[in-house]
């Protein structure tokens, strides 16, 4: 989890450097990938990977 920490800061750094010298694109994108089926996840068909509830649970603990 450290290390996790680690990223996300340096992703950060990042992000404000680049808002900082005027970037146009100054954004990083992130987001979750091949995340579990949970709840709701079950009873609709998603694509592989991809369920609506696991990836919203993935993006809040960004």
């Amino acid at each position: 989890m450290k290390t996790f920490g680690l990223i996300i800061r340096a992703l950060l750094k990042e992000h404000k450097r680049r808002k900082e010298n005027g970037d146009a694109i100054y954004r990083i994108p992130a987001r979750p990938d091949h995340g579990l089926k949970i709840l709701h996840d079950y009873i609709n068909e998603y694509n592989p990977g991809y369920p609506l509830i696991g990836r919203l649970k993935e993006l809040a603990e960004i």
